[in-house]
């Protein structure tokens, strides 16, 4: 009887083994920790990719790396780019593409759909020079295609290499366009959901690159019932109808047509928020890898930043050492939320770390910011006035909330 439980013991043993090696064959890379749910319940990222080239920066999934998931559904989204001395080339082709990429969804009736949208910097980093172009694509079957009919812009629907067709504008003669980029100079792009005169979804694609914002481009999609949902949407729970991910990230990756490039040298830092009808906040979880783009980088290493000041970015530079992965959470013990609630309108708000300052101005007297767990000073403005001056700490792994 021992013996034979022995046996069966060993047999159970050997099982778990075979069962552990094959999880760690299918699933190599360690910062991977999704549970159970993550994966049964949810979009399951190992069906993206393993390896570079990749679209390489940071990306929301709604998914945390503890296998939780998620909805953000938001009206607009923002990216904050600073490059020094990057340098890419494609077979003496020195332009790499920095996207910024969103998924709008859409409902009426009983129709949803599904539109990827990309507001790109096209740069060639051996002169500097960058340009701005859009594109959007349906999603909302596989190999759903565009027409004239159903989207109007600025461009044109073009077809692409997969014998489907996507619109496309690239910004001419507009302030800040086809400027040479200095070194750590910071390039924003912002993409909003919203709704034209007529009642229409409406995709509006900006960027600010010193000399204000400029709005460049104004996609409406053509819709002949009324819209009930609208909004950019990241999502962990489902699939879009073409089965890719509701995601959203700012990605480095080729110059086009599903062409990857090198990073030779040089750093980029990249920053990812979203409009939490406050603020723009920082995202709370990010993967260093992106999925629904085709144009991907080698030689590119991810790696998480955190400025004085506390808020998160990621920081690309050159190396063989890449993975694609978790860059952080908030799950973690360095990455916390800090909710400030006031009753006083038009609140102007500063978070000091040392010689660092994060200022921010809340109309509603409401705030959620993402930011590094620790000791901050934190001011409050009423129309200039000094209403708050005190120490606090914010604490890992939490909520913490701070009324003013």
């Amino acid at each position: 009887m021992d013996d034979n439980k022995s046996e069966f013991l060993m047999l159970i043993g050997w099982v778990f083994a075979v069962m552990i090696i094959a999880v760690v064959m299918l699933y190599p890379y360690q910062n991977y920790q999704f549970t159970s749910v993550g994966i049964s319940d949810g979009v399951n990222l190992y069906s993206c990719r393993y390896a570079e080239p990749a679209p390489m920066g940071v990306v929301d999934y709604g998914v945390s790396s503890y296998g939780n998931v998620y909805n953000i559904s938001t009206h607009s989204i923002e990216a904050g780019v600073t490059q020094n001395n990057i340098l890419t080339n494609l077979s003496g082709d020195y332009n790499v593409s920095i996207q910024l990429n969103a998924n709008v969804f859409l409902k009426y009736g009983n129709i949803t759909q599904s539109y990827f949208t990309q507001n790109v910097i096209l740069m060639d980093t051996k002169t500097g020079s960058i340009n701005f172009i859009d594109n959007v694509w349906n999603n909302s079957g596989i190999n759903a295609s565009l027409d004239n009919g159903l989207v109007k812009g600025n461009g044109t629907v073009l077809p692409s290499i997969k014998n489907y067709t996507y619109y496309a504008y690239q910004a001419v003669n507009q302030t800040g366009d086809n400027i040479t980029l200095k070194n750590n100079r910071t390039v924003y792009l912002r993409t909003n959901s919203s709704t034209a005169g007529n009642g229409m979804p409406e995709i509006i694609f900006s960027y600010n690159d010193g000399y204000g914002w400029k709005e460049y481009d104004k996609v409406l999609i053509v819709t002949n019932r009324t819209v009930k949902n609208y909004s950019i949407l990241i999502s962990g729970f489902n699939y879009t109808p073409s089965y890719n991910f509701y995601d959203a990230g700012i990605i480095l990756g080729g110059p086009g047509n599903g062409y990857n490039t090198t990073l030779v040298n040089g750093s980029l830092s990249l920053s990812l928020a979203y409009w939490n009808g406050d603020n723009f906040q920082g995202v709370q979880d990010a993967y260093d890898f992106g999925c629904n783009t085709e144009e991907g980088i080698s030689n590119a290493v991810v790696s998480p930043l955190v400025y004085g000041n506390g808020l998160l970015y990621a920081n690309i530079t050159s190396g063989k050492n890449a993975y694609l992965g978790t860059l952080w959470s908030i799950n973690s013990s360095e990455i916390s939320e800090l909710y400030i609630n006031s009753t006083v309108k038009n609140l102007s708000i500063s978070l000091q770390r040392g010689n660092y300052t994060l200022n921010e101005s809340l109309e509603s007297g409401t705030g959620d910011f993402t930011v590094e767990s620790g000791s901050y000073l934190i001011k409050a403005y009423e129309s200039g006035r000094e209403i708050y001056d005190n120490n606090y700490t914010v604490k890992p792994e939490e909520i913490n909330y701070l009324h003013i």
